[in-house]
């Protein structure tokens, strides 16, 4: 699947410095060892496709990138078993819950309201504007049309002006 060396090497040094991460997102959102470990691999092939994009191994973009692209693919498995298995979307809520009370930072309004956004919104508006991602790649990241990812950068971005309104009135109310 990998032609140049140079690329060869670029992905072993991903696979290396990102397994464990991605392997502990993925079980963060499905709870099964197994499962999460056919994530990790569906990832890596969406990696090599989209290899290209990363530039630095050992950066918060390319971390940030490889981040999204697994928890997207958990949460289609998740989907997935869901509807085969009728299991709660709690457990992904936990997780969302696990991962503000986990950061040693304090959440801004704005990244409390991406939280509160439904996964397809958060997500292309974290490639676009905190990953610097185009619209193009973002089609390609996510596998849907450029017109689907503006279509959720524009709703998107609507819920979120919605959310911080709601939050402002409750602050000042």
């Amino acid at each position: 699947m990998i032609e140049l060396e140079e690329d060869k090497s670029k992905f072993e040094q991903l696979y290396i410095t990102y397994k464990q991460t991605m392997f502990y997102v993925a079980n963060r959102i499905l709870k099964d060892e197994y499962l999460s470990a056919d994530v990790v691999h569906q990832a890596f092939l969406r990696i090599i496709d989209n290899l290209s994009k990363i530039d630095k191994i050992d950066s918060h973009k390319s971390k940030g990138f490889i981040v999204i692209i697994v928890e997207n693919i958990a949460i289609d498995f998740y989907r997935k078993r869901k509807r085969e298995n009728h299991i709660s979307f709690d457990e992904v809520e936990i997780y969302i819950e696990d991962i503000k009370s986990n950061d040693n930072f304090i959440l801004s309004d704005i990244e409390k309201a991406i939280l509160k956004l439904p996964v397809n919104y958060s997500t292309v508006l974290r490639l676009k504007y905190s990953q610097g991602y185009s619209n193009e790649e973002i089609s390609q990241i996510l596998k849907i049309s450029e017109e689907n990812v503006r279509q959720r950068i524009s709703r998107g971005k609507k819920r979120l002006t919605e959310i911080l309104a709601e939050g402002n009135d409750k602050s000042y109310g």
